[in-house]
């Protein structure tokens, strides 16, 4: 076939692959599975240029599909991506998607590389959005409309067709994007919902996340240990991530004038003790920041601070940033809030405050009566995963006076509402307390069941909002105790952590990445350790050499000529005699697949190689390796 005849052949091969390539750049985007696209892309273009087609079989596509899953399943421990669907699960099918997308895109198999690249496609966009994940939509509808108009039907039906068939891809891409804004626009019922039925990522983890957290009278709350991130350097107390401002009795919301505020970070005061903390994001948290109190510096991504002081940033998962806070973990002043912190339900007001009343007794202080309350919830109650609120009066009455076991979500409502009843503004903050720390790292680990809930006071004497956390401590420890890994999975954890933040350093800064891999002393002490290994085999094959020549009473430099002989076959020819093949048909071999002047040289070394060993002639052991040399440097020039 000539060079012209195999362009258009190419050509259409390209375009059948352009939607299997447009799928992987897609997922890569959405669950940042480089590791896992980037190779089959690869795979795809080397395959395409060099005009291969490998045959396509059922055994091919199982191995293929086998592969991909159990790497989706690998890369899914390494970097969980949240979703409705559970990672355990999702990762190992969208592996298995895009070997199969692959396969067959490489195999010319059109209709089934389609259908599997479509599927990806759908459950790509179902993690996250944002305008990358967009134009990776974009790139598939338009590689689909590409295919259509050079291997359809729809470039003979002219200008309608192709219009026709514009319509309905803006269509397909419109719903797509509406889809993704209704779940994200209903994330405070919605997402909860399935989170709930999916159990894929606790609700704790949405109390941290989303802007509405609900009061059920009965429920239970999954326990999932999905990291979300890594802290090192000083040690912080709490990570803010939310504020809530509207309670309606059975719902708290964050307020749209809230969330609109927009506030400048805090400078430090003069003197005032600081604290450094690298926190590390192993997942996309959508915009929310988690970070202490008195955050007053972000290194590594633009940052908005919103009423509340809380923060809004894009982090990508892998990314490292550097926080700078108050020791005190302690929040700015601001002016009195509004009447909306101290609002309730008529019918629960009226319920609450004379339970509030006769547990504050005697507390005459705005500080005092949270004191008092903190110190209440905390030596009268359990913490547990189920709550059971059934009863007469709003659950968080049957809580308050039947003194039920709950999680801090409904402590620190408890608390804001009996506050609030007296006429003290009260909120409820979301975010995380880190508890785990990996020993083999010195990190401390915080997942998604580290999430928690506190109450934040506005005290008029200090002229801010003061943090208390009426959870019963003690029962919670127990039970997260009995939750803590292993040695074995703390050492599992601490490597892939390493990993994964080798592999984003060199992703970000692959120039830093590689002079510090250079410079680290583990990297010397590897290169040390496999000089000297190469140096003992070689020692040792010599050893061998010597003692097997000594046996056959021949000398050790005709036995090393030889060994460097039979070398240069293996390396240069790919040619390693059999037990029973001799050097004749050795040499066949050679001058079959190399040609006759590698033969010649193969031949001149064993002529002279056996006048010294059989005909007594005198070792020239220079001579002989300069034969092995020439027919080395041969065979590597005829590659």
């Amino acid at each position: 076939m000539s060079q012209d005849d195999a362009l258009p052949s190419r050509l259409e091969r390209g375009m059948e692959m352009l939607p299997a390539l447009a799928a992987l750049a897609l997922h890569a985007l959405a669950h940042e599975r480089w590791l896992l696209c980037i190779p089959a892309a690869v795979v795809l273009a080397t395959g395409l240029i060099l005009g291969k087609q490998p045959r396509y079989s059922s055994p091919l596509l199982l191995i293929s599909a086998l592969g991909g899953g159990v790497v989706g399943f690998v890369l899914s421990g390494l970097w969980p991506v949240p979703a409705p669907i559970p990672p355990a699960f999702m990762g190992p099918l969208c592996g298995a998607l895009v070997a199969l997308t692959t396969l067959c895109a490489l195999c010319g198999r059109r209709v089934y590389a389609l259908t599997y690249a479509l599927l990806l496609s759908s459950l790509s966009v179902t993690v996250r959005g944002g305008a990358p994940v967009y134009v990776g939509m974009a790139a598939v509808i338009l590689s689909l409309l590409a295919l259509a108009f050079f291997r359809g039907r729809i470039g003979q039906a002219g200008l309608t067709g192709g219009l026709s068939f514009g319509v309905f891809a803006l269509v397909v891409l419109g719903v797509a994007f509406g889809l993704w804004r209704f779940v994200r626009a209903s994330e405070g019922v919605l997402t909860d919902t399935v989170f709930r039925m999916m159990s894929s990522m606790s609700p704790s983890s949405g109390l941290a996340l989303q802007s509405e957290i609900p009061l059920e009278r009965q429920g239970s709350m999954p326990d999932t240990d999905l990291l979300l991130l890594e802290l090192r350097g000083d040690e912080v107390q709490r990570l803010r991530t939310s504020v809530f401002d509207v309670f309606n009795g059975t719902r708290w919301m964050t307020s749209p004038p809230l969330e609109q505020t927009r506030l400048t970070l805090p400078k430090p005061a003069p003197g005032e003790a600081q604290r450094t903390t690298e926190l590390t994001l192993q997942q996309s948290l959508r915009n929310q920041l988690p970070a202490p109190a008195g955050t007053y510096s972000v290194e590594g991504v633009e940052v908005r601070v919103v009423g509340g002081w809380t923060l809004r940033a894009e982090g990508r998962s892998g990314t490292t940033l550097t926080l700078r806070s108050s020791a005190r973990e302690q929040l700015p002043p601001e002016p009195p809030p509004t009447e909306l912190l101290t609002s309730l339900p008529p019918a629960l007001k009226e319920e609450l405050a004379p339970l509030a009343e006769q547990l504050t007794r005697g507390a005459t202080t705005s500080r005092a009566r949270a004191e008092a309350l903190e110190a209440w919830f905390r030596d009268n109650y359990e913490y547990s995963l189920s709550v059971d609120l059934r009863g007469e009066g709003s659950p968080l009455a049957v809580l308050i006076r039947e003194k039920r076991a709950a999680w801090c979500t409904y402590f620190a409502s408890a608390m804001a509402a009996l506050l609030r009843a007296q006429g003290i503004p009260a909120r409820l903050a979301g975010g995380f307390v880190p508890q785990e720390k990996n020993p083999y790292s010195d990190a401390f680990l915080v997942r998604s069941r580290d999430a928690h809930a506190w109450v934040e006071v506005y005290l008029e004497e200090e002229g801010r909002f003061v943090p208390f956390d009426p959870t019963p401590w003690r029962s919670r420890e127990a039970l997260m105790a009995q939750k803590a890994p292993g040695q074995l999975g703390a050492a599992w954890q601490a490597f892939t952590s390493a990993f994964r933040r080798g592999l984003a350093r060199l992703w970000n800064s692959p120039s830093e990445a590689l002079s510090g891999v250079a410079s680290s002393p583990v990297t010397w002490l590897l290169v040390l350790a496999g000089l000297a290994w190469r140096l003992l085999a070689r020692y040792r094959r010599g050893r061998v050499s010597q003692a097997r020549a000594a046996l056959r009473g021949e000398s050790p430099a005709l036995a090393a000529a030889y060994a460097r002989y039979l070398r240069a076959m293996k390396r240069g020819a790919g040619l390693i005699p059999s037990p029973t093949e001799t050097d004749e048909e050795l040499l066949h071999r050679l001058r079959t697949t190399r040609g006759d002047r590698a033969g010649s040289l193969a031949e001149a070394f064993l002529t002279r190689y056996r006048q010294a060993r059989y005909g007594g002639a005198p070792v020239d052991g220079a001579s002989l390796g300069g034969l092995t040399a020439e027919l080395e440097r041969h065979l590597r020039q005829e590659r």
